[in-house]
């Protein structure tokens, strides 16, 4: 019988040994060390990662499903973006892209060295200096692809909650928690008037940042994975971020009322970020608009694993809400 997923790797390994010819003139001998795949429904992407006695890794990352080149351009896009902003940086990285097959949806590129984020708070008893780090990435990204200031505007993203809950009261969308999630809902339109017209940046965003997707090393931090090319308010990635660290591993009774998360981890990300100021519009709205972003992925019906990170979002809610 045929492993799981044999035939996406067989096809990996033949785009790899396409690309790497692409990319260098007489590539060293490569074999496959590693490999990630997510399949389901929706979704078929494999991620391998090729090691050399005599070059530096390489990654290989392919797209089998679904088949969308304008998604694909969008991410290329977004990371050659990254590279540029970040190009005259010794300490801040992204993976260069070195070859393309479009047609399989594939790319092969530098490997950054390090340990994630969330794996190096779980180490350490002191998440300031990794938040620092984090935050001094994210600054170097937003400030190398800045487009303009502009007038935040935060109705958009209120008047989408609102829609949400009268898809819960219509019976069409049913999630964990929702009476909870309808109150909060409709309290974030509390927030619309004071961040409205209030000046922000807006820049490229990544898109998914979140405390798996920055890596650091030897002071040295990089970020991976992004999606498609767009741009929007600053405060999307900080808050994606900020609230991803904190649900996987900040300290939630640290959380005093009014507050997304503790102070000091706060303040510390952004002694490294400093592109705007942590009372930036977008990042005081965006913040908890995130958390019931987050809320609204979990259905009624949740395994142990997601019921105890609903609970943790949850309990970090009651702390940022009245």
């Amino acid at each position: 019988m045929m492993a799981p997923h044999r035939h996406l790797l067989e096809a990996a390994q033949s785009t790899f040994d396409d690309l790497v010819v692409q990319a260098f003139d007489d590539p060293p001998a490569y074999r496959k060390v590693r490999h990630w795949i997510k399949s389901d429904a929706n979704r078929e992407h494999v991620v391998v990662r090729f090691d050399s006695d005599g070059a530096p890794p390489l990654i290989l990352k392919q797209a089998f499903r679904p088949k969308d080149e304008a998604e694909f351009s969008g991410i290329l896009r977004n990371l050659r973006a990254a590279e540029a902003a970040t190009a005259d940086l010794d300490d801040v990285t992204v993976p260069r892209i070195l070859a393309v097959d479009m047609a399989r949806q594939a790319y092969l590129m530098t490997f950054i060295p390090g340990q994630t984020l969330l794996d190096l708070c779980r180490q350490s008893d002191d998440h300031r200096p990794i938040l620092r780090q984090a935050g001094r990435w994210l600054a170097a990204y937003h400030a190398g692809t800045f487009q303009e200031d502009r007038a935040f505007q935060p109705k958009f993203m209120a008047r989408h909650m609102l829609h949400l809950v009268s898809q819960m009261d219509s019976g069409e969308r049913r999630i964990k928690g929702q009476k909870r999630f309808k109150a909060l809902a409709h309290q974030v339109q509390d927030w619309v008037g004071p961040c409205s017209g209030r000046i922000s940046k807006v820049s490229a965003k990544h898109g998914d940042l979140n405390a798996h997707n920055i890596l650091m090393s030897d002071g040295s931090v990089g970020a991976y994975d992004f999606l498609p090319h767009s741009h929007a308010p600053v405060g999307y990635d900080i808050a994606r971020l900020l609230l991803s660290y904190t649900q996987m591993e900040g300290d939630i009774s640290a959380i005093p009322q009014g507050h997304v998360m503790p102070p000091a981890l706060f303040d510390a990300f952004f002694e490294g970020y400093g592109f705007v100021p942590p009372d930036d519009p977008g990042v005081t709205f965006l913040m908890r608009i995130q958390i019931l972003t987050d809320w609204n992925r979990f259905n009624h019906n949740l395994t142990v694993s997601a019921t105890l990170r609903f609970q943790r979002l949850r309990a970090i809610a009651n702390r940022a809400f009245d």
